[in-house]
């Protein structure tokens, strides 16, 4: 009896060893899988968003719909303008010239208030408000509003996958 108590207990004590030692290899394994992959710069790919933000807004008033739609968007975003929503780049397009000719001298500005970029360094979501000022110097009043983009990371570029903007609801007063 005493023979298979000891028989028992060193079995269990390899199998408990062995278990051990598989651990220690699959720690090993993912320390070094993550000491190959690089850490990803989260500050510096904020940057680069708004630095993207700012070349969507330079096409936006040099009035370069096909740059936005074709160069900005990825080929099936979507951007939601005027309560509508244009998915894909031709309709994100044609969708951005037709406001672009109701609105000749319109003028647009935005401000990024917040990006939030995902630890793996390819998916982000940017936050902000926006000025629209349909006649620029004419009588028309201007839209005062907020925007979300959701960015996603293609052959190393940020590219917006969907963009949406409203005005901003007047807050009531008590």
């Amino acid at each position: 009896m005493r023979r298979l108590q000891l028989i028992a207990a060193a079995a269990a004590g390899a199998m408990i060893f062995s278990a051990c030692a598989k651990k220690d290899e699959a720690t090993e394994g993912q320390a070094a899988e993550a000491a190959a992959t690089p850490a990803v710069d989260l500050a510096a790919e904020e940057q680069a968003i708004r630095n993207r933000s700012g070349e969507w807004m330079n096409y936006a008033n040099a009035k370069d719909a096909a740059s936005i739609a074709n160069g900005i968007f990825t080929p099936d975003g979507t951007a939601i303008m005027n309560d509508k929503a244009h998915k894909g780049s031709a309709a994100i397009q044609a969708g951005m010239e037709k406001q672009m000719k109701e609105n000749p001298d319109a003028l647009v500005s935005w401000a990024t208030e917040q990006v939030r970029v995902a630890q793996s360094g390819d998916l982000a979501l940017e936050t902000g408000s926006f000025n629209f000022d349909p006649d620029g110097a004419g009588k028309k009043p201007e839209v005062h509003g907020s925007f979300v983009t959701t960015w996603v990371k293609v052959d190393d570029q940020w590219r917006a996958a969907a963009d949406a903007g409203g005005e901003n609801v007047a807050t009531a007063t008590p």
